[in-house]
C-alpha cells in the first residue's frame, strides 16, 4: 500500500494542468494533443474541450512553460499556466454564440442555395427550361457563398491546423470535401455547365454545425464545475496586523503567516492553524462528518469549513492558489481530462477514415478516367466519394442520444451533465454511497428521552430547547423540531456557550447546563458514568443531574427501499464516508449494508482512491451530495448527485437527482439504455460508410445524390436516437 501511494504521489508530481484558450472543437483538442505530446520532455498528453484544460506527464525534468506556449501558438491557440474558470466560461459563452450566428446564416442562405439546385434536379420533369439551367447554377452558388465563405470558415481553419499538426479529423474531410465541391463547381461553371454542387457542400456545413452546437450544450460545462467550487468560500477575510488593527483585505492579498479571525456562523476562505480561542466547526463539507468538531490552538482547519460556535484566530497555512480546496479542483481538472473508451473510439474512427476516404476518392477519380470518362465527370466521382463517406453520422451519434431523452429525464428528475459517463452504466457491479446528505438528512433527530429522578420526558425536552433555543449547533436543531406538549411559553433567560463543552441557560434564579457528561461533572453535577458519542446531550437543573437526550441521524424515507431494490437487482453495496466508523456502522445496520462494506473516516483523495481501486474489479458507481464528494464524483466513471447537492457537487456528477437517491434504479437503467443506443449509431456510421464507399467508387452515385444519402445516415441517427425519448415518456423506470 505504502508503495502504491509513492508511485501515485510521484506521479501528481510529474504532472500538470494547464488551461488552452481558443479551441472551439473537438479536433481542435486534438490537433493540441498530438503537438503536445511532440514536445522533448512531455512522456504523455491530454487534452479535454470540454474542460478547456491539457494534463502533461513528464519522466524526470518538466518541460520549459515558454516552449509549450510558443509550440502551441504556432497552431492559433493560447496555453497559460493555471486554469482560469471565468475565463473558460467566457470562451464557452463565445463558441456557443459563434456557432449560432454561423448556424443561422448557413440556414437562411442555404435555403435559398437549395431552391435553385431542387429546379436543376427537376429539369428533367419540366420544371425549369434548359436556358436559365446556368444562371439558377449560378444563383445556388452566390446564395451558397456566405455559407461556405462565413459558416464554414472554423471547419477550413481547423482542418488546416490539424493536417499541419499530424492528427487530421473530421474537420479536415470538411475542409477537403467543401473545397472540392467549390473548385469543381465553379470549374462546370466556367465551361458553361450547370452540374454544380454547391448544395452538397452547404448541407454537409449546416450538419456539422447542428452537431457542434448539440455536442457544445450538452458537454461544456467543467468550467462551472471549478468555478463554482471556488465560489463556495468567501472571497474576503479579516485579517489582523501585526499591530493588533482588523482589517477586511480580498483573499488575494493575504499570505502565508499573516493571522486572521473567523467568528461564529462565518466560513473560513484560507486554510490555517488555530493560535488562540476555541470553537466548534462544521467540516461536512470537506470531510463529511455530520457532527460539528471542537477546536482549541494547534488544530488545522481548512477553507470551505464553518464556525458554528465560539471564535478563533488563525495563522494562515496556504494562500490562494495552494489551498485543500484548490488542489480538489486541480485534480478534478486532471480528471476531466481523461478519455472514456466512446470518446477514444469516435477519435480513432475519425483518424482511420480520412485517410480511407481520400484514398477512395483518389481511386473513383482514378478509376474513371481509366474508363475514359472526362476529368469534370472524374472529379465529380471523387467528389461523391468524399461527401458520401463524409462521418457526419458520427459526429452525431453521442450528442443526439443525450438531447433526444434530456428534456424527458429532467421531467423525471434526472438531469444528464456528462454524456461521455453514461457508458459506464453497462455492467454496473458496485454503488458506493456516500453517508451524510445522501442517505441521512445531515441533522440529527431524538431518538430517546430519559429522565432522571422527579423529571418526565415531556418536561426535559421542554427544559433542553429552552437552554438551546439560540444555538445553531445540529443537535439543538434537530431538538426544535421534536413537538413539545407543553403549554407553558418559551423562557427567554440568559444563555453562555462553552465552545466544544455546552451551553449554561440562567432564568431567575435557575442555573440549567445542557451539553456533554465531562463538562457537567465539571460543573459540579453528579453524571451516572456514560459514554460521551457526541450523540447524546445531559442536561442538570440547579446542580441536580435531570437527564439525557439521545440523538441518531435522520434517514432519509427512501433510503432502506432504495438500497433493497438495488441489492435485488444484484448490485453490491458499500458506504463511504469521512464520518467516525460507530455513525456508520450504526446507520448500515439500519439499511441492511453488509459491514465489511462500510468505509469510514475517508478524505476526499481517499474516497477518491478508493473508488479507483473498486473499478479495477468492477465497475462502479459513486453516490454523493457534499462539497467533499466533488473529487469522487467527477473521477468516478458514473458520478450519480442526489437531492440538495452543493452546486460544485452538481456541476462535477455527471447525472444530478433534483429529488433524491429513489431516482438511482431508474437513472442507472435509462444509462444502460443511452449507453445501448450510442454503440447502435456509431454501428450505423461506421457500417454506412463501409456499404456506400464502394458504390461511389463505382460512378454509381452523383454528388446531389451523395449529399442526400448523408442526411439520410444522419437522419437514421436522429431516428435511433428518438427512441431514447420514446422509452423515458412511458414512466420513471426505462425498460431494459
Amino acid at each position: 500500500m505504502a508503495a502504491n501511494t509513492g508511485s501515485t504521489a510521484q506521479q501528481e508530481q510529474n504532472q500538470d494542468i494547464l488551461m488552452i484558450e481558443g479551441m472551439r472543437c473537438g479536433s481542435c483538442a486534438i490537433a493540441v494533443e498530438a503537438l503536445l505530446k511532440k514536445q522533448p520532455g512531455v512522456r504523455d498528453a491530454a487534452v479535454n474541450f470540454a474542460a478547456d484544460v491539457a494534463m502533461i506527464r513528464w519522466d524526470t525534468e518538466k518541460p520549459r512553460l515558454a516552449s509549450l506556449q510558443q509550440a502551441v501558438a504556432r497552431l492559433g491557440y493560447r496555453l497559460h499556466a493555471s486554469v482560469d474558470p471565468d475565463r473558460s466560461k467566457l470562451q464557452a459563452e463565445t463558441v456557443r454564440k459563434h456557432l449560432q450566428r454561423r448556424l443561422a446564416v448557413a440556414v437562411v442562405f442555404g435555403m435559398w442555395s437549395m431552391m435553385p439546385a431542387l429546379l436543376i434536379y427537376l429539369a428533367p420533369l419540366g420544371a425549369a427550361e434548359p436556358e436559365v439551367l446556368w444562371p439558377l447554377a449560378l444563383a445556388s452558388g452566390l446564395f451558397a457563398a456566405p455559407v461556405v465563405l462565413y459558416s464554414g470558415s472554423h471547419f477550413y481553419r481547423v482542418g488546416w491546423r490539424t493536417l499541419l499538426a499530424g492528427a487530421p479529423g473530421l474537420d479536415s474531410l470538411i475542409f477537403l470535401a467543401v473545397f472540392a465541391a467549390c473548385i469543381i463547381s465553379a470549374w462546370q461553371l466556367a465551361a458553361g455547365s450547370h452540374h454544380v454542387y454547391f448544395d452538397a457542400a452547404v448541407m454537409l456545413i449546416t450538419f456539422q454545425l447542428v452537431a457542434r452546437l448539440l455536442d457544445t450544450s450538452v458537454r461544456r460545462r467543467a468550467s462551472e464545475i471549478i468555478r463554482r467550487y471556488l465560489q463556495d468560500v468567501p472571497e474576503q477575510v479579516t485579517l489582523k496586523t501585526p499591530d493588533g488593527q482588523l482589517e477586511t483585505r480580498p483573499l488575494k492579498d493575504v499570505e502565508a503567516g499573516q493571522h486572521i479571525l473567523l467568528r461564529a456562523g462565518e466560513q473560513l476562505a484560507l486554510d490555517g492553524e488555530v493560535i488562540c480561542g476555541h470553537g466548534q466547526a462544521d467540516l461536512s463539507m470537506l470531510t463529511g462528518e455530520h457532527m460539528p468538531q471542537a477546536l482549541g490552538p494547534g488544530a488545522e482547519l481548512l477553507a470551505g469549513c464553518q464556525l458554528v460556535e465560539g471564535g478563533l484566530e488563525l495563522e494562515v497555512t496556504a494562500g490562494v492558489g495552494q489551498r485543500r480546496i484548490d488542489r480538489l479542483s486541480r485534480s478534478i481538472s486532471a480528471l476531466l481530462s481523461r478519455k472514456t473508451t466512446l470518446q477514444r473510439l469516435t477519435d480513432r474512427i475519425a483518424r482511420v477514415l480520412l485517410p480511407v476516404i481520400v484514398i477512395a476518392a483518389s481511386l473513383a477519380v482514378g478509376l474513371a478516367l481509366a474508363q475514359g470518362a472526362p476529368a469534370p465527370e472524374a472529379a465529380a466521382r471523387g467528389l461523391a466519394v468524399m461527401i458520401i463517406s463524409c462521418p457526419c453520422a458520427l459526429s452525431l451519434a453521442i450528442p443526439l442520444v443525450i438531447t433526444m431523452g434530456h428534456a424527458n429525464m429532467v421531467n423525471h428528475g434526472i438531469v444528464l451533465r456528462d454524456p461521455a459517463a453514461l457508458e459506464a452504466a453497462a455492467g454496473v457491479g458496485a454503488i458506493v454511497f456516500d453517508k451524510t446528505g445522501t442517505l441521512t438528512t445531515g441533522e440529527p433527530a431524538v431518538n430517546s428521552i430519559t429522565p432522571a429522578g422527579n423529571w418526565s420526558k415531556s418536561t426535559l425536552l421542554k427544559l433542553a430547547q429552552d437552554i438551546l433555543r439560540e444555538s445553531s449547533h445540529p443537535v439543538a436543531r434537530g431538538l426544535m423540531a421534536e413537538p413539545v406538549r407543553s403549554s407553558v411559553p418559551a423562557s427567554e433567560g440568559i444563555r453562555e456557550s462553552v465552545a466544544g463543552a455546552g451551553t449554561r441557560w440562567l432564568n431567575g434564579k435557575d442555573t440549567a447546563l445542557a451539553g456533554q457528561a465531562r463538562w457537567l461533572r465539571e460543573q459540579g453535577v453528579a453524571v451516572p458514568p456514560t459514554e460521551d458519542t457526541g450523540m447524546s446531550v445531559h442536561l442538570a437543573c440547579n446542580g441536580h443531574y435531570a437527564g439525557k437526550i439521545g440523538f441518531q441521524e435522520t434517514l432519509r424515507p427512501e433510503s432502506a427501499p432504495t438500497i433493497r431494490q438495488l441489492v435485488r437487482q444484484g448490485y453490491t453495496i458499500y458506504l463511504l464516508s469521512g464520518d467516525t466508523r460507530t455513525a456508520c456502522l450504526e446507520l448500515a445496520t439500519r439499511l441492511g449494508i453488509a459491514p465489511e462494506h462500510v468505509l469510514s473516516g475517508y478524505s476526499p483523495e481517499q474516497k477518491q482512491s478508493f473508488i479507483e481501486n473498486l473499478e479495477k474489479q468492477t465497475n462502479a458507481v459513486f453516490v454523493g451530495d457534499g462539497l467533499n464528494d466533488g473529487l469522487a464524483l467527477a473521477g468516478a466513471r458514473l458520478g450519480i448527485a442526489v437531492g440538495n447537492a452543493a452546486s460544485a457537487t452538481g456541476a462535477a456528477a455527471a447525472v444530478y437527482l433534483t429529488e433524491s437517491i429513489a431516482r438511482v434504479p431508474a437513472t442507472l437503467q435509462l444509462a444502460q439504455r443511452a449507453r445501448k443506443l450510442m454503440y447502435q449509431n456509431l454501428f450505423w456510421a461506421v457500417s454506412y460508410n463501409a456499404l456506400v464507399i464502394p458504390l461511389a467508387i463505382m460512378g454509381w452515385v452523383q454528388p446531389v445524390i451523395a449529399a442526400i444519402a448523408m442526411s439520410l445516415s444522419s437522419l437514421c441517427v436522429l431516428l435511433n436516437s428518438l427512441r431514447m425519448q420514446s422509452q423515458v415518456s412511458g414512466g420513471t423506470q426505462a425498460p431494459s
